[in-house]
């Protein structure tokens, strides 16, 4: 079978899964509900003081939603690899088209169906809040704006990157339930920054892969790294983590 029709194949599965699907829509539309939400909160707050309008920050509040979908689209790339096992049919598909192949088509696999979501979720987030805030007659930016761009830009591909870290983590635990909530904890481990020592909390607070690569998106000038190391880390990190999938994929059994 040529790469094209295990491609195509693994898009069938993709598409046949009602789980996949349904969490599809459901990043898009919690992406869009999170906009409005943030935007008509922080348009009141924002209306505070004078002080508070100079101080506000529209690019905060359009982000704040990314926090929760993160952990969403990682669970889409972990029921990628892991709905397989739930089914019992990895076997067959291993089988069919090798091990090797299979992983790799099904990386592709994750990139072609979380890019578009990704891309639908961040534009939305970002989109619906600034038309919140606008309306509400508070602070928003728009296409002009250099930050807006470089989320709009970055951010799907930053979840895009964490579902590829949850495909490796569904090959890795062979089960949905596993590697969601190790997804889940890895990325919300950043919440304990603020109460850890100082190394840890420089670790947890800068150089960790979510929170490093999405202070590269958003452009913060308190981020601690430049926007391409923060990038770069994730994309390491990512790597890596499917390395280490691929490997024990080859070497253990299914």
């Amino acid at each position: 079978m040529t790469a094209a029709g295990v491609l195509r194949a693994e898009w069938t599965k993709f598409a046949t899964i009602r789980s996949t699907t349904v969490l599809s829509v459901a990043i898009v539309a919690i992406s869009t509900m999170f906009g409005w939400l943030f935007g008509t909160a922080s348009a009141n707050q924002s209306a505070a003081s004078v002080q508070d309008r100079l101080d506000f920050d529209p690019m905060t509040s359009a982000t704040r939603g990314l926090f929760i979908v993160q952990l969403l689209v990682a669970g889409l790339g972990a029921l990628v690899a892991s709905s397989e096992y739930g089914s019992g049919t990895i076997r067959a598909s291993a089988a069919a088209v090798g091990r090797r192949r299979l992983l790799t088509v099904k990386a592709g696999m994750t990139v072609l169906a979380a890019l578009p979501v990704s891309v639908a979720a961040v534009w939305l987030m970002v989109l619906t809040c600034m038309a919140t805030l606008s309306a509400r007659g508070a602070p928003a930016v728009w296409f002009g704006d250099a930050a807006l761009v470089r989320v709009l830009t970055l951010g799907p591909l930053v979840l895009t990157l964490l579902a590829l870290f949850g495909l490796a983590l569904g090959f890795l635990m062979r089960a949905t339930a596993a590697a969601v909530n190790v997804s889940t904890a890895f990325l919300l481990i950043p919440i304990f920054a603020g109460s850890s020592p100082g190394w840890l909390r420089e670790l947890l607070g800068v150089y960790w892969p979510n929170v490093a690569a999405f202070a590269a998106a958003s452009g913060r000038a308190d981020a601690g790294l430049s926007p391409w190391v923060g990038f770069g880390i994730l994309v390491g990190f990512t790597a890596v983590m499917l390395g280490v999938a691929f490997v024990r994929f080859e070497a253990r059994d299914l």
